[in-house]
């Protein structure tokens, strides 16, 4: 188990390196000059070309992501070109807000999700499971930016309980939350549904109802536990794509979390500031995904005899 997890973690070296250098070569390719951006319209090429040197965009392209690398090795990530602040301060200050809306989003799919997939699949083909199956899909193919309009219209603007903006009170997360969980929730009830009904269909589960053991003890203790997998499988990827993609979702409410920070970055050429927004979100989703293969060893034996070997 132990050198399975180094193995891990020494893969996301080559991973980080990949994910920088392609980052670094969007930025500096394509078309766009920071330091013109943030000079505006009106600067005269003096002033430009001394900003150029601030900054150290005046060099090309390979030496100036050897710089950034050397530096990253050092643990220097840069600073900001716009607000001059080390680009970590600026993370880590937003990172709070991303975790809130994430974690929650997670939350509310994993516990609808579990208990409507499981009700689905007890219930096969009833009435019950035929409307919710109906619901499901029509929650999967909605957009987060309509679904969000539509909470902002309802909850804020009609009835006036929930801000449609900001993120100073936990109140402030409910309508964000929910946006940006409805998709999750949805493909959470249809992995549970599914995984749940191969499993019931076994040999074990037919056995233990044979011998007469509660039908509640059937399902929550020998069935849902082998269930599980897929299950634990999908809540990690969803967990990190929350973590980056809920950029969407901070965009609508105005939440000032690292989606936000992102999109600044990239309108104005912060090369700095969007490495390090996209590298500590890439490395929080490697170490998630590592974790969920690590949960597997304590739902499933096998998986940690696997591991073992």
């Amino acid at each position: 188990m132990h050198r399975y997890i180094i193995k891990r973690l020494l893969m996301l070296i080559p991973v980080m390196l990949g994910i920088s250098f392609i980052l670094y070569a969007i930025m500096t390719l394509t078309p766009g000059d920071p330091a013109q951006l943030i000079l505006g319209p009106g600067a005269t090429q003096e002033a430009i070309d001394q900003l150029r040197a601030e900054l150290g965009t005046d060099v090309g392209f390979w030496e100036g992501y050897v710089n950034w690398l050397t530096d990253a090795l050092h643990g220097e990530f840069g600073t900001s070109y716009r607000s001059k602040e080390p680009v970590f301060d600026e993370v880590f200050a937003r990172f709070p807000n991303t975790l809130k809306l994430a974690s929650s989003a997670i939350i509310i799919s994993v516990i609808f999700g579990l208990a409507i997939g499981i009700f689905q699949a007890v219930h096969q083909y009833s009435l019950a499971d035929n409307i919710m199956s109906g619901a499901t899909l029509v929650l999967t193919s909605m957009p987060d930016f309509w679904i969000g309009l539509i909470l902002i219209i309802i909850f804020a603007v009609w009835l006036k309980v929930l801000p449609a903006s900001g993120a100073n009170h936990w109140y402030n997360f409910i309508m964000p939350a929910i946006t940006a969980s409805i998709n999750y929730t949805a493909n959470t009830i249809r992995m549970t549904r599914s995984s749940m009904l191969e499993v019931i269909r076994s040999d074990y589960i037919r056995t233990a109802r044979a011998k007469g053991v509660p039908e509640r003890t059937v399902i929550y203790k020998h069935a849902l536990k082998n269930a599980l997998l897929p299950v634990v499988t999908l809540i990690g990827i969803n967990l990190g794509w929350q973590l980056g993609g809920t950029i969407i979702v901070e965009q609508i409410f105005a939440i000032p979390g690292i989606g936000t920070l992102m999109i600044g970055a990239v309108r104005g050429k912060d090369t700095p500031l969007l490495m390090a927004s996209v590298l500590f979100v890439a490395l929080l989703s490697a170490l998630i995904n590592l974790g969920t293969d690590i949960l597997y060893a304590y739902i499933d034996p096998r998986i940690k005899a696997e591991y073992s070997k």
